[in-house]
């Protein structure tokens, strides 16, 4: 048995998404009493506090993000629960705006999607769009390099595929 590697949202990342936020809450309320533009700044004042809200929630969030045990993948964003590793097939990296995400590719794909909410199972299946795969592990926010898990991931997989 080896080690849990466990992974956090990162706080530094989130305080200042929090911050600029605020800002931009702050902008909002500039617009409001100098300019009298009510309606761009309640937009800016509730969408940036919305944001603010979002980002102060994940600062302040302590559950692990990622959990890569030896019985499998937990990936807490996605909502499916613990993926073995002898339910992944393959994985590849993809990035969209500098994002890295990993793409599962799952043996039993459609047992892992009936688990998620009707409104996530349809953002799962607008993921094929993009070109990522339904269950796509998320990697912004965590400080983990995509490659190396990757190849962890693959690694891991394909031994857990082995008879024993």
């Amino acid at each position: 048995m080896t080690e849990d590697l466990i992974y956090y949202n990162s706080r530094k990342r989130h305080a200042l998404l929090t911050l600029a936020g605020l800002a931009f809450v702050a902008m909002g309320v500039f617009m409001i009493v100098t300019k009298g533009n009510w309606g761009l700044g309640l937009i800016t004042i509730v969408f940036f506090g919305a944001c603010a809200g979002v980002g102060a929630w994940q600062f302040f969030d302590t559950r692990p993000r990622l959990q890569i045990t030896d019985e499998g993948i937990l990936d807490r964003t996605l909502g499916v629960g613990l993926i073995p590793w002898t339910d992944i097939a393959d994985a590849y990296v993809r990035a969209i705006n500098h994002e890295n995400f990993i793409c599962l590719v799952l043996h039993n794909e459609e047992d892992y999607l009936r688990r998620l909410p009707p409104l996530k199972r349809k953002l799962a299946g607008a993921n094929a769009a993009l070109g990522f795969t339904p269950l796509s592990i998320n990697l912004s926010g965590v400080d983990l390099n995509a490659e190396q898990l990757l190849e962890y991931i693959l690694k891991q997989s394909a031994a857990a595929q082995l008879p024993s």
